[in-house]
């Protein structure tokens, strides 16, 4: 640090010239070099020019000073406080202590990470957390600094530094932050997060076990994991809505007034009915069109990798439109879609629950998918209401028809037409097909039902364009915390108010901005991933609470497996670590499924060769043993050992897979998770038979 000659404690004002680090320098700090010095109270100094230079002297000597790396989350804090960061010098002085000269430095972008994915317990299949960044005085900037193309993301192991198998995106959100997303493919413990922003590098470790989507290990105490996810924060207004008419839940009444009211009708309805026990899910579907039971499937089995779901039975429907009719006792069906007309349990929708399923995979459509586009300013948008869409209800043409009639207000029209294929003359010809973040392109969205409620409302809500909604009696989950002319506009049902709403819009431009701000932190604080899980669980655990009727498999169920899982990419054939801990119930974490050894029984006609698959932790400690079985034998398999840790601490392997090699040279086999298996077990028995391996209980037997 140089002083002037003129003051002590008053510093030159190039920054580059104020600091001489031995520990620290501009290129390994990550905020900006800091230092403080006590100023000399020149009051103190005497009127004597010989007496003042020796107390200067001795002042300038007996100064204290200190420096260091003053890191970005410092600053950051610092800046909320008030406490001015830019570069330079300035004076400052607290109460019952001597004034001080504080100087800060650097040449570097400021950023800072935060977000629920640098949590380890935040176990959704995309994990998501944002960076936000700062100038150098310590103050949020609202645009953009950088490309997201140049920012650099990768994940590896803290034990080896390997990279994490895993796909990730970084997306600009175009107000000074930036979305970072991650799908893991393998699990890990202590996961390190590097990122480079600009010239600044950071590192962010997760501690703990992070699970990939394909990793079975549940957690056992649903109220933590419930917190892990922030469930807390979402409303369930609608859920205590829907729970009111249902205190007391039979389903073996249910099932029978069921039978008759739908199961006889199979062209015309289509339901599952479910039994979650032991955490493992069964189903027995009825009607002809059944194949979205693969939502339903799907989302089901990624919550019970992730927490031990309550015992619970249900019907779910598979159509659009709700079942529960407005009669003397109605029956308690869970839907995607409710109506005022109806009573059923609603839960998200199977489109935004496959959006969070496959986000970063199979899907290009998500919740952030709307605020990841760069979209038009708003000044720059086409002031016109619109809409695209095929012909799902009388509303639509009608809109298409307005959109003729008033060209300068609507840009609506047909992608297709399949229910009023008598006026198809009078739309064609049809429009091309524009991708969803296109709409944005325009002011104004104008959102009509289509056989039921438009699934495509949360994504408009994310998106930047203000919302003209149509008054409906169908609903989803989330409607009933909107509120009119805060989230959107609302229109009536036969859009005859709907040119005086988007000509209100045009003369209020700052309001209707104002519209649209509230609209996307509506989806911020209810429709994102772990918003749309928590939700799930929660229908969940109310519907377990009411049931008075046992929790049973009946025996024409059929298991739902987790290998037929198409909801993610590659199953991780991973060790749960709740297997190492304790399994006693007091301490909250309910021991895995897992079978550390085995009897072999060979019943089949003739002798087999069989292959044990054992693995360790995250997949490692790979294992197998060969044995020949003849015809009638037993063998009893023992646990398998390894060592894992810098201590060398031994662990149990666990069963993989097994596979058998019959005589005629054909192959078959199991895998986990076995049947009855629901915490760790020893000598269980695989029986062999001609064309099949049974998993069963010694228990039992």
């Amino acid at each position: 640090m140089i002083q002037s000659v003129e003051e002590p404690g008053v510093f030159l004002d190039n920054c580059q010239a104020q600091f001489d680090f031995t520990e620290h320098t501009l290129e390994d700090c990550d905020g900006k070099c800091w230092k403080s010095v006590d100023m000399i109270d020149m009051k103190r100094l005497g009127n004597s020019s010989r007496e003042r230079l020796k107390l200067k002297d001795e002042a300038l000597s007996s100064l204290r000073s200190s420096r260091r790396c003053f890191s970005a989350d410092e600053l950051i804090r610092a800046g909320e406080m008030g406490i001015i960061t830019s570069n330079g010098c300035r004076k400052i002085k607290r109460e019952s202590d001597k004034s001080k000269e504080i100087c800060f430095c650097s040449d570097q972008d400021m950023f800072r990470l935060y977000g629920p994915g640098l949590e380890a317990s935040f176990q959704v299949p995309v994990r998501y957390f944002y960076l936000q960044a700062y100038d150098s005085k310590g103050q949020k900037l609202n645009y953009s600094t950088q490309s997201s193309d140049r920012i650099e993301f990768h994940l590896t192991r803290v034990s080896d530094q390997l990279s994490v198998h895993s796909y990730r995106k970084v997306d600009d959100l175009n107000d000074g932050t930036y979305l970072f997303r991650y799908r893991l493919y393998e699990s890990v413990k202590d996961l390190r997060i590097f990122i480079r922003f600009g010239k600044q590098d950071k590192v962010h470790v997760v501690n703990g076990y992070i699970y990939s989507d394909g990793c079975y290990c549940p957690e056992s105490n649903l109220t933590q994991w419930l917190n892990s996810l922030q469930c807390s924060s979402s409303s369930l207004s609608q859920l205590h809505e829907d729970f009111k008419l249902f205190k007391q839940i039979d389903m073996i009444k249910v099932l029978n007034k069921a039978k008759k009211k739908y199961f006889q009708h199979p062209k015309t309805y289509a339901l599952c009915h479910y039994v979650i026990k032991n955490n493992q899910i069964y189903r027995k579907c009825y009607g002809e069109h059944v194949a979205f039971q693969m939502f339903s499937d799907a989302i089901l089995l990624s919550l019970s990798r992730k927490v031990i779901l309550p015992d619970v039975e249900f019907l779910m429907n598979l159509g659009d439109y709700p079942l529960s009719n407005n009669d003397n006792d109605p029956l308690p069906i869970i839907s995607w879609c409710g109506s005022k007309q109806t009573h059923d349990i609603i839960l998200p929708t199977y489109e935004i629950t496959e959006a969070t399923l496959q986000m970063l995979s199979r899907t290009t459509l998500d919740i952030f998918a709307m605020s990841t586009v760069r979209h038009l300013s708003w000044s720059k948008k086409i002031p016109k209401g619109f809409f695209r869409g095929r012909d799902s209800c009388q509303e639509r043409l009608d809109l298409v028809r307005l959109s003729k009639k008033f060209p300068d207000l609507i840009d609506a029209n047909l992608t297709r037409m399949f229910f009023f294929r008598d006026q198809m003359s009078e739309f064609e010809p049809f429009a091309e097909y524009i991708p969803m973040p296109k709409f944005f392109d325009y002011k104004y969205q104008i959102s009509i039902d289509g056989t039921v409620a438009s699934y495509r409302f949360p994504y408009l809500l994310a998106g930047d364009s203000l919302i003209f909604k149509q008054t409906s009696s169908y609903y989803e989950y989330f409607y009933r915390d909107l509120i009119s002319n805060k989230h959107y506009i609302p229109i009536k049902k036969d859009l005859s108010d709907l040119i005086e709403k988007i000509q209100w819009a045009k003369t209020h431009d700052d309001e209707a901005q104002e519209i649209v701000k509230h609209a996307q932190r509506f989806t911020q604080h209810n429709l994102l991933p772990n918003h749309i899980l928590c939700y799930h669980v929660q229908v969940l655990q109310e519907y377990a609470k009411r049931l008075v009727s046992p929790v049973e498999v009946s025996s024409d169920m059929e298991l739902v497996q987790h290998e037929k899982d198409e909801s993610h990419i590659k199953k991780d054939n991973c060790i749960c670590h709740h297997s190492e801990m304790s399994t006693n119930p007091s301490c909250g974490v309910r021991a895995p499924a897992i079978i550390y050894s085995c009897l072999l029984k060979n019943n089949s006609d003739a002798e087999v060769t069989i292959q044990i698959e054992f693995t360790g932790f995250e997949g490692h400690h790979h294992e197998i043993a060969d044995i020949e079985l003849a015809k009638g034998e037993e063998q009893l398999i023992d646990e398998k050992e390894f060592e894992h840790g810098e201590h060398n601490t031994k662990y149990r392997k666990g069963v993989d897979c097994i596979r058998v090699k019959k005589f005629d040279g054909t192959t078959i086999e199991l895998k986990k998770p076995f049947d009855g298996v629901t915490s760790p077990k020893k000598k269980w028995i695989f029986e062999i038979t001609n064309d099949s391996i049974k998993s069963i209980d010694p228990e039992k037997q």
